[in-house]
């Protein structure tokens, strides 16, 4: 590849605060507004233009909340008792509002459209990020700087070291959009009925029956016009942490959305008047950066049910791994014991100042397809704001603080079982 010197720049500071939450998605959400709610000043960096991430772009549906505690039990509490909510579906687009309030009440200062560019970091320790925005190129400087990416992108440009991948060959997880049809009348269709459905339309429209079919699922979500069904469109074999492969990832998934919405309206009496609704702006991605930490979680944690001194909270959810090359099983589900997230798998190795939250923490290839889901996401969130505090009143880094406080609080909050 062919470079260029770029000359020496002198780049203003537009804010100097306690924590620069790099991501407001779910993880970056949980972790500003409880790092807020401690006092702390606060600025997050969000790419897109609302918060939410995952939880109000591209997924609609709610899991292994059962046995959590603070901030994630208080939003999905909010979200039933506002009827936002039937379990499993919700509406992303009355989550939006809620956030929006949540950043309004604890003076949270947000950057939207605006992409990080670059950490400051001398020596291992970082001290804020570069963000690249309408205003043109600026520094926030920060005492902690919280990576809640998803992709691990500001550790991975500290120097973090970071694994990606099955063993092997290094195959992620499909990437996703999801995309709603709305006008269906037929009733409640399930899942069974809805797979015979598609393979009696496939039949009919002479098409070769392929793995995105398999992926409408039937259901209604709160507010919108009569029933809706979502689909999930696939796109398998590309690098997430690839610009070019992922914007072509893109284009592949919004052809099968077109492609599946006409195969239905096409071929079956059932779905005859849908219409054709909005799907995500954004790729839901399901695995990229895995940033190597003082702890990685391992298959073996997940299989024994491990527990750790400085265990956070409990995850219980499945592994689901939706297939990573095209001759794999769609989905791959594996059983779990309940495990312990522990505090060493959000500090990444080697650097200083800087805590990892969200599917980037460490932990191996199966591990990342349990706990990558939005109340686990929530909790690390919660997590990292509880240590940012510890560190900045003890005057050090997230690494030295007294984990037993951390695991106290996490507990007291209903998280630690």
């Amino acid at each position: 590849m062919r470079h260029i010197i770029e000359k020496e720049k002198k780049t203003p500071v537009m804010f100097d605060v306690d924590v620069v939450v790099c991501g407001g998605g779910t993880a970056g959400m949980a972790a500003a507004v409880c790092a807020a709610r401690k006092g702390l000043s606060v600025v997050i960096v969000e790419r897109t233009s609302i918060p939410g991430g995952m939880v109000t772009h591209v997924t609609y549906w709610t899991s292994d909340f059962n046995n959590k505690g603070g901030f994630a039990r208080e939003f999905i509490t909010k979200l039933y008792d506002s009827g936002v909510c039937v379990k499993p579906y919700y509406n992303p687009w009355l989550i939006v509002p809620y956030f929006d309030s949540l950043i309004e009440e604890n003076k949270i200062r947000v950057l939207y459209l605006s992409n990080i560019a670059a950490p400051i970091v001398e020596d291992g320790k970082l001290g804020g990020v570069i963000v690249e925005s309408k205003s043109g190129r600026t520094a926030i400087k920060a005492k902690i700087v919280i990576d809640a990416t998803g992709d691990g992108d500001v550790a991975a440009g500290a120097g973090a070291d970071f694994k990606q991948g099955r063993e092997g060959d290094g195959a992620v997880q499909a990437i996703s959009l999801t995309q709603m049809l709305t006008n269906y009348t037929a009733g409640q269709i399930d899942y069974k009925r809805m797979q015979e459905i598609i393979e009696k339309a496939v039949r009919k429209s002479g098409k070769k029956y392929w793995y995105p079919y398999d992926k409408w699922h039937p259901g209604t979500v709160v507010g919108t016009r009569q029933t809706l069904l979502h689909s999930v469109p696939h796109a398998t074999g590309y690098d997430p942490t690839d610009a070019i492969q992922l914007s072509d990832a893109m284009v592949e998934m919004r052809k099968q959305a077109y492609e599946l919405f006409e195969l239905l309206k096409n071929n079956t009496e059932e779905f005859k008047d849908i219409e054709f609704g909005p799907f995500s702006a954004i790729p839901g991605i399901r695995e990229s950066r895995r940033v190597v930490c003082d702890k990685m979680v391992t298959k073996k944690d997940i299989e024994s049910g491990a527990k750790y001194d400085d265990g956070l909270f409990t995850v219980a959810q499945y592994v689901d791994i939706h297939r990573r090359d095209k001759i794999e099983a769609p989905i791959i589900v594996t059983k779990t014991e309940p495990y312990h997230i522990p505090f060493g798998a959000l500090l990444p190795r080697r650097l200083e100042n800087i805590l990892v939250v969200g599917r980037c923490i460490g932990g191996a290839h199966e591990p990342l397809a349990s706990y990558r889901i939005i109340a686990d996401c929530m909790a690390m969130g919660e997590a990292a704001a509880i240590a940012a505090k510890f560190a900045i009143d003890g005057k050090c880094t997230p690494r030295k603080i007294n984990v037993g406080k951390l695991v106290k609080e996490m507990s007291s909050l209903g998280y630690v079982q």
